[in-house]
């Protein structure tokens, strides 16, 4: 792979020494970085020479072909190239054109006074311009190792942004960067959910709202007939019979599947990601809402119920353990485990 990888780059610098006119001028810096690593990049507050390049206008009046006029390579010092955008003169300058053509009768009596000392503030102006468009492109920003600054703006779009925030989930900082697009939707939907579970865990997901379930009662909220001045006595008020009560809106359920039996196996509490899947529930609701799991396997991978039998086949008391005498006709969904519990 490193000879591979070395001899393509000795081909593309080939290329841009001889066909630079063939190359975006962002793409050709790029690759000027690369290819001279140990010199500076330009627009910096260092020495002109040790910059990788040193920008010149085209002086002519010309419809431009390309962005970039000319690359000469010296032995030592920055590249030298000649680009038809930006600058003072040239068919894009912003001085009238009269300077372009006094530039150009000077050159031909061999006069380069006035093309040099504009072309100061020419090599400036486009360092500048270049370093404005490398700022605000993460990919190039990841790629010099600067992906720092843009990483921390988008965990402070998740509530993550200080120090003491970073590394601190179950999921790692670098997954929930990924899903910021995501997690930073106010409010944040079942649908966000669904999609961040199927691409992190790379199978089918359902969302089911409104599953409901039973809740238990604090002991001062039950109702008790010898007591006096209470609501939870009141009929039609606040008396409820039983310790429990159901709770319609509270509970989400997590449908995965239909998955292999080793898929299946990954998501039981003693699987690997299990607790993946709880720390990603976890953090996308903030503890409001509670979560169950419910698992549904292949029809075809259901294993017979064999006393003694290890592995992800071997029977697991209300996990694994469906006893059959033909092949099922649906897919079992049985298996329906708590994620998160916010509420007793």
């Amino acid at each position: 792979m490193t000879n591979s990888g070395n001899l393509a780059g000795c081909e593309v610098e080939e290329k841009l020494r001889r066909e630079p006119y063939s190359f975006d001028f962002f793409q050709a810096i790029r690759l000027l970085e690369k290819f001279r690593p140990e010199r500076k990049s330009v627009g910096q507050f260092v020495h002109p020479a040790a910059e990788i390049a040193h920008f010149r206008a085209h002086p002519s009046l010309a419809f431009p072909a390309s962005q970039i006029q000319d690359l000469e390579w010296p032995e030592d010092g920055p590249v030298r190239m000649l680009v038809n955008f930006m600058g003072l003169i040239g068919p894009e300058g912003v001085l009238p054109n009269p300077y372009t053509s006094l530039i150009i009768e000077r050159q031909r009596d061999g006069d380069n006074t006035l093309r040099d000392f504009l072309d100061i503030f020419n090599h400036r102006i486009i360092s500048l311009f270049y370093r404005a468009w490398r700022k605000y492109r993460v990919d190039v920003a990841c790629e010099r190792g600067e992906r720092e600054l843009f990483s921390r703006h988008l965990l402070s779009l998740l509530g993550l942004g200080t120090e003491g925030m970073r590394d601190r989930q179950t999921l790692s900082d670098e997954s929930l960067i990924y899903y910021a697009g995501l997690l930073a939707q106010r409010p944040r939907s079942a649908q966000a959910l669904q999609q961040i579970l199927s691409d992190y865990f790379d199978v089918p997901v359902g969302i089911e709202q409104f599953s409901g379930g039973w809740y238990r009662l604090d002991p001062e909220t039950q109702c008790r007939l010898s007591e006096e001045n209470s609501d939870s006595g009141e009929l039609g008020f606040g008396a409820v019979v039983g310790d429990e009560m159901w709770n319609q809106q509270s509970r989400v359920r997590i449908v995965i599947g239909p998955l292999t039996l080793e898929r299946y196996a990954d998501f039981l509490p003693d699987g690997q990601s299990f607790e993946p899947l709880r720390g990603w529930v976890r953090f996308f609701s903030n503890d409001e809402w509670d979560f169950e799991l419910k698992l549904i396997l292949e029809r075809e991978q259901v294993p017979a119920c064999t006393l003694g039998a290890d592995g992800v086949s071997g029977p697991q008391l209300g996990w694994v353990s469906w006893v059959k005498s033909a092949p099922f006709q649906r897919d079992p969904g049985d298996t329906v485990l708590a994620l998160e519990s916010t509420k007793g």
